[in-house]
């Protein structure tokens, strides 16, 4: 049988020879990097080992798992990654906008699946000078990439939870692992900010960025990042035949708005869990713009979440706007069927703006403000 040591380089040699491959030239598309749950094998890191964020290349880029005190686990690749689709969707979103488009497509380099966009633009918006039609166009266009990149990231938790593999190598055991939609969301945020930084390159503002927002969650020593996983093996993952993770965080801001860190427990346990907002479309819909995304082309694994959405046997597309609440409460049953630990513990069908049960600090979230 083989052994998780084994698997683990195999998985290691793949994941590297598709980076390779997809993406360390230099490119207009994000390239790709290797993440990792935060359990066995997983290499560890800190504030002083993060290198310089570099979009083109991994020269002088270091990833791994890093650990906060009020953010629980963090997959810097994950976020990396995250961050550079928001730099890359802005760019492409504001060249669609600025020429008019009414629609376009994008994708994420690893996966099969079609995100297409339609636009509808507010009349008014000719009118306006070109300076002010610039100011709305660049500030609506940042807003979309931070909400496209968030769902396509998020599809890609659910892809893999269905049945998505990776260079012939499944990824269900990574399908939503207590620490992916955290990093991913914080990967956003910090790529907005990034993105938006009119005094600095996209590679220094990341740097400067992800620096600062580790700090403020209270990054830990590479060597609490390690023992702080340590403490949960058997009770998150085990590894004794091959990794098994435990610990599914399945909260993608359906219920409240906001994605909750997993923190260990016995951990800088005096801290309280930073809640980060999901992306919307509030300053779009305030201009006037119409806005509706679809899914396509999602692959077998695709084809498993229409069969929950059009149980008649219908092949139309997904909006996950409005369908992907049914696919995670399947998603959501299944875990549990399987013995996961899955959190949130409840799942709430309809959007909640407000937290009005999780019932914590307010210095405990961050505000709207954070994803302009």
């Amino acid at each position: 049988m083989e052994t998780s040591r084994n698997r683990h380089v195999y998985d290691v040699f793949v994941i590297f020879l598709a980076v390779i491959i997809s993406g360390c030239t230099v490119s207009e598309r994000p390239r790709a990097r290797m993440g990792s749950y935060a359990g066995s094998f997983a290499s560890f890191t800190d504030a002083d080992s993060l290198g310089h964020h570099n979009f083109s290349s991994f020269v002088g880029e270091r990833n791994g798992i890093a650990y906060t005190a009020r953010g629980g686990h963090i997959d810097i690749a994950h976020l990396r990654i995250a961050a550079d689709n928001v730099y890359y969707l802005n760019n492409l979103v504001s060249n669609h906008l600025k020429a008019g488009d009414t629609e376009f497509t994008y994708k994420l380099n690893t996966d099969p699946a079609v995100f297409k966009v339609r636009i509808e633009y507010p009349l008014y918006l000719k009118m306006l000078s070109e300076s002010e039609q610039k100011r709305i166009l660049d500030e609506v266009s940042l807003e979309m990439s931070q909400y496209f990149a968030w769902q396509m990231v998020s599809w890609h938790e659910v892809l893999t939870w269905f049945g998505l593999t990776f260079y012939g190598l499944p990824q269900f055991n990574s399908a939503f692992s207590w620490e992916d939609n955290y990093s991913n969301l914080l990967g956003i945020i910090l790529g907005g900010r990034a993105a938006g930084d009119r005094s600095n390159n996209f590679n220094d503002a990341m740097t400067n960025n992800l620096k600062g927002e580790l700090g403020k969650l209270g990054i830990q020593p590479a060597s609490i990042a390690k023992s702080s996983s340590e403490k949960m093996r058997g009770k998150w993952f085990t590894d004794n035949k091959g990794v098994k993770v435990l610990m599914r965080n399945m909260d993608l801001g359906l219920d409240d708005g906001y994605v909750s860190p997993v923190l260990v427990p016995g951990i800088c346990s005096d801290s309280l869990p930073l809640l980060y907002p999901v992306p919307r479309l509030k300053s779009a819909a305030n201009y006037g713009f119409v806005v509706d995304l679809e899914i396509n082309n999602s692959g077998s694994a695709g084809h498993r979440c229409l069969d929950i959405i059009y149980p008649d046997g219908r092949n139309g597309p997904i909006h996950p706007s409005k369908d992907l609440p049914a696919i995670m409460l399947v998603a959501r049953n299944q875990a549990i069927e399987k013995g996961f630990d899955v959190v949130p513990k409840t799942q709430q069908t309809e959007f909640e703006p407000m937290l009005s049960d999780r019932k914590l600090n307010a210095d405990s979230l961050i505000a709207d403000s954070a994803l302009r």
